[in-house]
């Protein structure tokens, strides 16, 4: 289903977690809680990141400039690396050990994108495609209307909601609805982070399993802090 949730119905919900919330007064919504929004809606997509880094992703094909390609402006966390003309893997190695990996196309990190290496596989040539886990669209500036990532999973909306509540609590004074906000916030963390996890559970795999991550170590990505 498309997302259809706006910046304004994320205030909403966060002005009705406390009768001392007044729109208007504690913070502008136009710009500084819009920006609050921004902020945590980028950290849960970060979090997401390290937890499933497929969760919202994309495929974007880069084209070679003098075997230099540009690192894709919203990867996040980049997954994995194709030469696109026959999808052979190409591998990311450290630039302080370009021979890392001999039996693979390589290319190395560095300076905004990754540099073509000559192995004994060959040397990756034209357009690459990157894998990777993205940064979330940001709403139109100064728009409450505006509509959040398309890829966000709305059934956590509670997420950011309870970010923005932390945030006007925090900046009135009332520690002791930062407290509590925060610890209903770690808990809906927590199952954000088990949908993220076991949301296929059918997965089959030939190498490897899937990893398991401590999520009260992630808490601190959070807009509202762990």
């Amino acid at each position: 289903m498309a997302v259809t949730t706006t910046v304004q119905d994320i205030l909403d919900g966060a002005f009705a977690k406390s009768s001392k919330n007044q729109p208007g007064t504690i913070a502008t919504s136009g710009v500084e809680l819009l920006e609050v929004v921004v902020r945590s809606l980028r950290g849960l997509y970060a979090f997401a990141a390290r937890v499933n880094p497929i969760a919202f992703s994309t495929l974007e094909s880069v084209a070679e400039a003098a075997g230099f390609w540009e690192r894709p402006e919203l990867a996040q966390a980049i997954f994995r690396v194709e030469q696109a003309s026959d999808n052979a893997e190409v591998a990311v190695v450290p630039f302080d050990d370009q021979q890392a990996e001999p039996s693979l196309l390589s290319v190395y990190e560095f300076s905004g994108g990754f540099n073509a290496i000559t192995t004994p596989a060959g040397t990756p040539t034209a357009n690459l495609d990157f894998w990777f886990a993205i940064r979330p669209d940001d709403p139109t500036p100064f728009d409450l209307t505006g509509v959040l990532d398309p890829l966000w999973i709305e059934d956590y909306n509670e997420l950011l909601m309870l970010e923005v509540a932390i945030y006007l609590s925090q900046k009135d004074g009332r520690i002791d609805e930062v407290q509590g906000f925060s610890q209903t916030r770690n808990d809906w963390a927590r199952l954000y982070a088990n949908f993220l996890q076991h949301g296929t559970a059918n997965l089959r795999r030939r190498f490897g399993h899937a990893h398991v991550v401590n999520v009260d170590s992630l808490l601190p990505m959070l807009a509202g802090g762990g």
